[in-house]
């Protein structure tokens, strides 16, 4: 799993890189991201590597990956 944050001023977006195999996982860390900034938008893509962009108000999107940090090291 590979767990990006990338920001500029006026937006941040923050990438979730997993493979199929490890799709729960995926699942669960998205969960964590989205609940700590329900106004972001997501989208999903990918087969075997599963993709997933949130993209949102740079403070939102800082708060979601270290909920997403943190979910992926439970």
């Amino acid at each position: 799993m590979k767990i990006q944050y990338i920001a500029t001023p006026s937006e941040a977006t923050l990438h979730i890189r997993t493979s199929v195999f490890r799709a729960f996982l995926h699942d669960r860390v998205v969960r964590a991201a989205v609940t700590v900034a329900p106004d972001a938008r997501v989208t999903h893509t990918g087969t075997f590597v599963i993709h997933t962009r949130i993209a949102g108000d740079p403070a939102e999107i800082l708060k979601a990956t270290r909920a997403a940090r943190l979910e992926e090291e439970e």
